[in-house]
């Protein structure tokens, strides 16, 4: 499906149609992003999930296929944004960008500890909600270095303020 980002009426000036052409492109995250062992346990800590498939790599190596522990799969979602919003929120004219919620959330492959992994974005729709308020549908895709196919995708909501 391709991106709508010209729904709703032309309010917004300049900022609405820098936005647009941000949403008009898919985009990489900036790096590839380590999920190490310590990110996981810092991860596990901050949650309470503190699994031994996610925390016990011994154990994980000796009880489960995959050759180790895992990332927890709010650790992998959570990835997913930085990038987006840090762009967003430098655009002039943005005053906020908010979680709106997610609409699908498939975790179709582990993710073991010590992968590179990267967030592919498309953009759904950017459709207003209110004056001065809309809302950002985006795609993410969460791919492994040297990995067939994602391990994660996701459709997220963001409500993107305009001042």
């Amino acid at each position: 499906m391709s991106s709508n980002c010209h729904e709703g009426p032309g309010v917004g000036g300049e900022t609405l149609v820098g936005l647009r052409s941000w949403c008009a492109e898919e985009r990489w995250s900036a790096d590839w992003i380590e999920v190490g062992q310590d990110r996981i346990d810092a991860f596990a800590q901050a949650t309470g999930d503190t699994n031994w498939l996610h925390t016990d790599p011994q154990r994980a190596l000796r009880e489960t296929p995959f050759g180790g522990s895992i990332a927890h799969g709010f650790l992998l979602l959570s990835l997913t944004v930085g990038d987006d919003v840090t762009e967003i929120t430098r655009m002039p004219g943005i005053l906020q960008i908010l979680n709106y919620g997610l609409d699908k959330v498939r975790f179709l492959a582990p993710v073991r500890s010590g992968a590179r992994v990267r967030v592919h974005s498309r953009v759904e729709s950017l459709a207003e909600k209110q004056p001065h308020r809309w809302l950002l549908r985006q795609v993410k895709t969460l791919h492994v270095e040297g990995q067939p196919g994602p391990a994660m995708v996701a459709e997220q909501l963001a409500l993107v303020v305009l001042q």
